[in-house]
């Protein structure tokens, strides 16, 4: 939401415990991680405790604060952490992001709230629950020191630095599908485009190549490309397999960075 208010250029509006509210200005947003800094002018504001997130172990107490159906306000719910490092994708088409697994509950009008440890300390972000008929306990929120850094690259620097880039537009069209179902094209990446001037550029990647392999991560959808990306940071090297007219072809490639247009 945060990022169509900055695109749109629209007011954001904060409002503490005791009802006052602030106009905030919109530092940055990282909208692949979900990820937003809000900056209000105030005063005599008492900040929360940072925890460490990873020293957090399954099993460990937490609370959930939230606003639950945006009509509950200050409530909070105790659970425990059920599973570290789960590969979610919240929506059609976003980029996986890295979470932990609470069973603290967690509904709609949660996500932004803040998970404390058993010392008060915030260790993470709620982002999502699985919804799915009859699951229950089953919530997800962002490590609490990924969220730092990536809130510290907004605020220092405009955008999230080191994130490795390819250079490459991928072919996302239905009628691709169908095609490539029809002739047996093998599950993969597709290339649409290759930047010129990109790193795919000099390591060789043609449009029309399929992505198959990056390093040792297997491809076999734009998911797996994204989620495989996320392991490399800008100047890493990697071997990339594609698929090439009918034959395997293995490029060797150093990422170039990320940036937001007018970084």
């Amino acid at each position: 939401m945060i990022e169509y208010a900055h695109k749109g250029g629209n007011t954001v509006t904060v409002m503490l415990h005791d009802g006052t509210r602030y106009e905030a200005a919109i530092v940055g947003t990282e909208e692949s991680n979900d990820i937003a800094v809000l900056k209000i002018d105030a005063t005599g504001l008492s900040p929360a405790q940072m925890g460490d997130s990873d020293a957090i172990a399954v099993g460990d107490g937490v609370h959930a604060v939230g606003n639950p159906l945006g009509e509950l306000e200050f409530s909070m719910t105790n659970g425990n952490v059920s599973a570290l490092d789960r590969v979610i994708t919240t929506d059609a088409g976003s980029d996986p992001i890295n979470m932990f697994q609470i069973d603290a509950a967690v509904n709609s009008g949660n996500s932004g709230g803040p998970v404390y440890n058993d010392r008060g300390e915030v260790i993470g972000i709620v982002t999502a629950k699985y919804s799915s008929t009859g699951v229950e306990g089953i919530g997800f929120a962002i490590p609490i020191n990924d969220a730092l850094r990536i809130a510290n690259d907004l605020i220092t620097k405009g955008y999230v630095t080191g994130k490795a880039y390819m250079g490459i537009v991928l072919e996302t069209s239905e009628q691709y599908q169908w095609y490539a179902q029809y002739v047996g094209l093998p599950a993969g990446a597709p290339v649409k485009e290759v930047e010129k001037g990109s790193c795919a550029e000099k390591a060789g990647m043609q449009s029309g190549d399929i992505i198959t392999r990056v390093g040792d991560e297997t491809v076999e959808s734009i998911s797996d490309l994204r989620q495989a990306l996320k392991k490399y940071s800008a100047g890493d090297t990697a071997e990339i397999e594609l698929y090439r007219s009918d034959s395997s072809v293995t490029l060797s490639i150093t990422f170039d960075e990320a940036k937001p247009a007018g970084a």
